[in-house]
């Protein structure tokens, strides 16, 4: 039985969360993850973008990849320099982690 778009949607957000488990650098200020038929957008945002970011994103993008069994969605990560603006959010899928200031 195929799952719901809200059960896949709940699903690889579970599998976001897991993903990013020690991921999460002191830089990083939120994390948003958005799903898509075939496409998974994870959207971080940061006080500075540094080489060790990218390597955590990287690896945050291949642990993802990892947890999927059969169809493996093409995962595009975003990099935004700077504070989400909470009005912009929602185009942003979920957000799975917020820093607190």
């Amino acid at each position: 039985m195929a799952a719901t778009p809200l059960e896949r949607e709940n699903e690889i957000t579970l599998y976001a969360v897991q993903a990013l488990l020690g991921l999460i650098s002191t830089g990083v200020v939120a994390v948003a993850v958005l799903t898509e038929k075939e496409r998974v957008e994870l959207t971080f945002w940061v006080h500075r973008h540094t080489a060790e970011l990218d390597d955590d994103v990287d690896q945050a993008v291949f642990e993802l990849d990892a947890l999927f069994s059969g169809d493996h969605p093409l995962i595009e990560p975003r990099i935004y320099v700077g504070q989400p603006n909470p009005s912009t959010l929602r185009s942003f899928g979920r957000v799975i982690y917020w820093a607190k200031t």
